[in-house]
């Protein structure tokens, strides 16, 4: 990787000095712009934007002190060093108050030099990370971004995309559901990113690191240890980056057109691995559903589901048209019963996470069947007894006491006899979470609380708080607390001591 400089020195001798510093002893660095005073060098930056200013603090115009202050308030990305023949401890704190990495004595060896950009080269990559991300965010947002910014950031670069998506579509109520930041990790060639929700992620990745096809690895690194499946969709051609919102829309759509319940698959986008069978087979017509409702035969409704499930999982249905069919079915339903228990609303609720929870065929059914209660004639489901503070401390307490198992949402809800979708409702009434977003918040703080003990290995407390795989929880830990396992535990340390 080049980095560019920018050299603000009105003495020949001293200028010529740094060029060959650069040149034998720093070779990442170019010398792109030469500039006698501040004032100078000020246009220079904002017309070619360098990654790193070197400057002399006495100039004519404007001083290098001057010079560090406009560019810190203007371009803050743009790293400065001063250099300067005066030892002088104003100086050099009014230089690192402006924003100054560096304050370098000249006559300046290159043994110095060398070791100051090496120590800057991380502010500069985080910096250039940082822009990245920024305008990615921009882009998504639906900003439109000039072709010279997106130059400046992305070069030349065409890339590759990648969606990854845990599970069933994202529902159509997830606004309290994403608890991530909207970034994994940004790198030179690749950007991770989060999307709808905490169940899904996107992999942006140049397409000259690799001569084959992403390696679509990179894009399972969410919720490994969330039981299920998974469906990547991927571009094969190329992309210029101002082009990813186009190129996402598409993946979204190759998605929804793709995904299968609990078929893993990965599909390259515009195509599908699997062969669309009719919509679904003929449902139990509406006057015999009434029959059954007036002869309390409701099982034979669930056994018509039922049977309409097993059809549409052995033909591969996708989500969206088996969804198209249950509210056809349950249509059906409505209209066969003049009395519903609970509103509209509430029903497509359910029917949303029904979906939404779902690892397979089996656990839909069960939330299907659920949904299905809700509309048949008054059930004794304990409703009472189960929506109640004091139940769900119970369910609280039950977790926090499995938190190192691989604990599904399944599993509690099989302890707790509830279906999952009454599950999820309890938890956003009383947590305002999903599930996994509740268990992801425990497992973290149970992880602080072991790294606060003084010799807790943060693979051990990975390990106990439920995380089989430490890189992983490492990202999670840094996305919910803004620092990384061994900065928390510094932390700790500092201040105890």
């Amino acid at each position: 990787m080049k980095y560019s400089v920018l050299l603000a020195e009105d003495e020949p001798a001293a200028a010529e000095n740094i060029y060959d510093i650069l040149r034998l002893y720093c070779p990442q660095f170019t010398l792109v712009d030469q500039a006698e005073n501040g004032a100078e060098a000020l246009e220079l930056a904002r017309k070619n934007h360098p990654d790193l200013l070197l400057t002399d603090i006495k100039m004519p115009v404007m001083n290098g002190l001057e010079l560090a202050k406009r560019l810190h308030e203007e371009m803050p990305e743009i790293k400065t060093v001063i250099l300067s023949g005066y030892q002088d401890f104003e100086f050099a704190r009014t230089a690192l108050q402006h924003g100054a990495a560096d304050y370098l004595l000249k006559p300046i060896s290159p043994h110095t030099l060398e070791a100051t950009l090496k120590r800057i080269i991380p502010l500069i990559e985080n910096e250039k990370a940082a822009k990245r991300l920024k305008l990615i965010q921009e882009l998504l947002a639906g900003e439109t971004r000039l072709q010279d910014e997106l130059d400046t950031c992305f070069g030349s670069s065409l890339y590759l995309a990648g969606l990854c998506r845990k599970n069933g579509l994202a529902g159509r109520f997830i606004t309290s559901r994403r608890i991530f930041p909207p970034a994994s990790s940004v790198t030179e060639d690749s950007i991770d990113i989060y999307g709808k929700d905490d169940m899904e992620c996107i992999h942006i990745e140049s397409s000259g690191t690799h001569q084959e096809l992403i390696h679509w690895e990179k894009i399972q690194w969410l919720n490994q240890d969330i039981p299920g499946y998974r469906t990547i969709v991927f571009t094969d051609e190329p992309f210029p980056i101002g082009n990813l919102p186009g190129e996402l829309e598409d993946l979204y759509t190759t998605l929804a057109c793709s995904l299968v319940i609990g078929k893993p698959q990965t599909v390259q986008k515009g195509k599908r691995n699997h062969v669309q069978p009719g919509m679904h087979l003929p449902l139990i017509p509406e006057n015999t559903i009434a029959y059954y409702l007036k002869e309390k035969r409701s099982t034979k409704i669930k056994e018509a589901l039922h049977n309409q499930l097993v059809f549409w999982e052995q033909s591969w249905t996708t989500q969206i048209r088996v969804e198209e069919g249950v509210r056809f079915f349950l249509e059906q339903l409505k209209l066969a019963k003049s009395q519903i228990s609970g509103g509209e609303d509430q029903i497509e609720f359910l029917i949303d996470d029904a979906f939404y929870y779902a690892t397979n065929y089996e656990d839909l059914e069960k939330n299907l069947f659920y949904v299905v209660d809700k509309l048949l004639p008054a059930q004794d489901l304990n409703i009472n007894k189960i929506d109640t503070p004091e139940f769900f401390a119970l369910i609280e307490e039950y977790i926090r006491n499995k938190l190192a198992e691989a604990l599904s949402l399944q599993q509690v809800c099989v302890h707790f006899g509830i279906s999952q979708t009454y599950m999820s409702r309890l938890f956003r009434k009383y947590t305002g979470l999903s599930f996994v977003n509740y268990l992801t918040r425990c497992r973290i703080e149970r992880a602080k609380q072991l790294l606060a003990n003084s010799g807790t290995l943060v693979k051990d407390a990975a390990a106990l708080a439920g995380f089989s795989d430490q890189f992983y929880f490492s990202k999670v830990f840094k996305s919910l607390t803004g620092q990384s396992p061994s900065e928390y535990v510094s932390g700790v340390s500092t201040t105890y001591t």
